[in-house]
């Protein structure tokens, strides 16, 4: 039988995992402008009907493939904080992943769920963490891959403070902002077709 406790933290992970996906490919890629690296977002979770808010970073490859990401979980009326981290599906489960926040002491979380598409970890935080990202320059996740080799994945935390204090990103400019960022990586992606095309190309002599 799964403890309680377990269910608990499936069940919020989820409910953050939802959220998460209704922000789709906002968020910044590794080269985007370090600025437009965080976005809070807020919605009502469907089961307790309190607020959820998150402040969040994505990153992805050119291709738009999904890398890591990391948010600041609040429940209104709660008091508790979390950290929701995402990798990509193929990590070891054990023993979990470490984050670390420039060269403060790393703190290592385990996983609680994976979906399809990625694995996600939870930390109860206390508001210690909030200082340290706000005063901090880099945060660095560190997993282990199927060949226990450590994975290492660098987000920004330029622009987390201005977020995290900020007002949540209104319900419009952030479909603006998924729309750009899809056209973005749809001309990436085709300008790499091409680029592979060419040199296969001048590989042959045709």
């Amino acid at each position: 039988m799964i403890p309680l406790k377990q269910k608990i933290l499936a069940a919020t992970t989820i409910a953050t995992a939802v959220l998460v996906g209704t922000i789709g490919n906002v968020h910044a890629q590794q080269a985007a402008p370090a600025q437009a690296a965080w976005v809070k977002v807020c919605n009502q979770d469907p089961t307790s009907k309190k607020d959820v808010c998150l402040t969040t970073q994505e990153i992805r490859a050119d291709s738009g493939q999904f890398l890591a990401s990391v948010a600041v979980r609040e429940i209104g009326g709660e008091e508790k904080q979390s950290l929701v981290i995402a990798v990509p599906t193929g990590m070891l489960v054990q023993p979990g992943l470490r984050l670390q926040v420039d060269k403060n002491t790393q703190k290592e979380i385990k996983y609680g769920i994976c979906f399809p598409n990625a694995c996600y970890a939870e930390l109860p935080i206390d508001p210690s963490v909030i200082t340290e990202m706000k005063r901090g320059n880099s945060l660095v996740l560190t997993t282990l891959n199927q060949q226990a080799k450590a994975i290492n994945f660098k987000l920004t935390l330029v622009g987390f403070t201005a977020s995290y204090d900020g007002e949540a990103i209104d319900p419009a400019q952030l479909k603006a902002q998924q729309e750009t960022l899809r056209d973005e990586l749809q001309q990436k992606a085709e300008a790499a077709r091409k680029r592979l095309i060419e040199q296969q190309q001048n590989a042959t002599g045709n």
